[in-house]
């Protein structure tokens, strides 16, 4: 090749290369990957999901901090749902409120859903996939629970039907016989070694006094 050749084609590269910039390139996100999963495998498809622990919280006023709202309530019920991109599985809670410690409930309404990883589908072709949080006690109906949340937005969450948790992995307790159990099973966890075992409320006390109380 010759010398002038090769700065002409060196020259249409950088050309070419500039308008690339240019333009808005479509990025494919992958789509019905527990069906295809399931398929793969013969039938069923368990994904072993990790909860987020990239940020933990020293204790219950930091994370009463991050959270929009602070509930506590029963759980009536849960249905698994799939998440319209086909590559995560929620189960959503119908959680009766008991009372609201921080934020505010719709007008009029008693009631929230929440949306917790785990759960499972069965697609159209018999195939089956599951949804199983690691190092999670995952919530169970006709429990009491506090839940750290996050405000619940469209524009923001549209993929889920619930409000999410604060924090995956330290945004749920339950309250069983007069005792906390966090959801997070990890033993170095500060919020697991400090409140797991505390009398319900001792508890409620720390979150109330965690949320600054709202001028009459």
């Amino acid at each position: 090749m010759s010398k002038k050749m090769a700065l002409l084609l060196v020259g249409l590269l950088v050309i070419a290369g500039a308008s690339a910039v240019g333009q808005k390139v479509k990025i494919e996100k992958p789509h019905d990957r527990l069906h295809d999963e399931a398929k793969k495998a013969g039938g069923g498809f368990v994904l072993r999901y990790k909860p987020n622990r990239s940020t933990i919280y020293p204790n219950i006023e930091e994370l009463a901090k991050r959270s929009d709202l602070i509930i506590v309530g029963r759980t009536l019920g849960n249905q698994s749902q799939i998440r319209p991109d086909g590559n995560f599985i929620t189960k959503d809670f119908l959680v009766k409120v008991q009372e609201v410690i921080k934020g505010e409930l719709p007008v009029g309404s008693r009631s929230i859903v929440v949306s917790l990883p785990g759960g499972g589908h069965r697609f159209p072709d018999g195939t089956y996939a599951m949804v199983s949080p690691l190092g999670q006690k995952e919530a169970q109906d006709n429990g009491v629970y506090v839940f750290f949340l996050k405000a619940k937005t469209k524009k923001k969450d549209p993929a889920f039907k619930g409000h999410l948790l604060a924090s995956e992995t330290q945004g749920l307790f339950a309250l069983t016989n007069g005792k906390v159990e966090p959801a997070d099973l990890a033993a170095d966890d500060p919020i697991v070694v400090k409140y797991r075992d505390m009398d319900v409320p001792s508890f409620l006390s720390e979150i109330h006094k965690a949320v600054p109380r709202k001028k009459k």
